[in-house]
């Protein structure tokens, strides 16, 4: 292969002790079978970049989530802290913030208030956060982000929180913002997963500047839910979720360059597309 190692999309981060019960189960999902100490990476910036680099990972996007499932810990002021504790290695990591309308009065005030701390994108969870997506003031948000080129990811497919919301989750009620806003790239994690990945795909077919990510999906499933994955293999992006689902982030990475993929299509889904949207040389 070419390229340099592999960016991975969708990466989470917190403080283990403070998520709720649910959550602290699915974290702990694969614990018996890890290669890495999930409670102590999880709140250590160095630590995580280690192990991270050690599987072959050259750049990571960190994602925010203030919502109610992780007891609204991983804030986009936590990421930015996490970012910044990273000392030597924070060039390695991306920061993602993150807007939940249900606890911010003023969602544009408070993009006004990331961008200083050095956000590069968004990703929202209507269907774990409990909100519609479509509304004046997020359209306005989203507008903005087009305007400023960040990036906007979502929350697609069924939500495996408690009190989740799955039809906020189906990737067919952001159509309007894909109709409204052409020039913002927006993400579709997990890619409509089970239940709407052939809507997902057919939607980024569609729109020039939608992507799928393979977060919290297995690679014996990826082709499963993507059967068409080397035809729009410029389109899907590599999202481990870690450390939701990952035993071994190295060996989820080998299973999937075993899928028997093209290689120019193993490429662009684990580096050349995140490189060209993070505008990444």
């Amino acid at each position: 292969m070419t390229i340099p190692g592999v960016i991975d999309f969708h990466v989470h981060v917190g403080d283990f002790d403070r998520m709720r019960d649910d959550i602290k189960n699915l974290l702990e999902g694969t614990a018996s079978r890890r290669d890495f100490d999930m409670k102590a990476l999880f709140s250590d910036p160095r630590g995580l970049a280690a192990y991270l680099r050690n599987a072959g990972v050259v750049r990571t996007v960190l994602v925010a989530d203030e919502g109610p499932g992780v007891n609204f810990v991983p804030t986009t002021d936590f990421i930015c802290d996490f970012w910044e504790a990273a000392g030597e290695d924070k060039d390695f990591f991306i920061p993602f913030g993150n807007v939940n309308p249900n606890r911010t009065p003023d969602v544009i005030a408070k993009y006004e208030s990331d961008l200083k701390r050095g956000i590069k994108g968004y990703k929202l969870y209507p269907a774990d956060h409990d909100f519609h997506p479509i509304t004046p003031e997020l359209m306005e948000f989203y507008r903005r982000l087009e305007a400023d080129g960040l990036i906007l990811m979502f929350h697609t497919g069924t939500t495996g929180q408690d009190d989740g919301v799955d039809e906020y989750g189906d990737p067919k009620i952001f159509q309007p913002i894909l109709d409204e806003c052409p020039d913002l790239t927006v993400v579709f994690c997990h890619a409509g997963k089970p239940i709407w990945t052939g809507e997902a795909t057919e939607m980024a077919r569609t729109y020039p500047n939608l992507y799928l990510d393979t977060a919290f999906i297995k690679p014996e499933k990826l082709l499963v839910y993507l059967p068409e994955l080397a035809e729009i293999s410029h389109k899907v992006l590599f999202g481990s979720d870690w450390p939701v689902g990952v035993s071994s982030l190295s060996a989820h990475l080998k299973e999937i360059r075993n899928l028997g993929l093209p290689e120019e299509a193993v490429e662009n889904l684990l580096y050349r597309n995140a490189a060209r949207l993070l505008g990444i040389a």
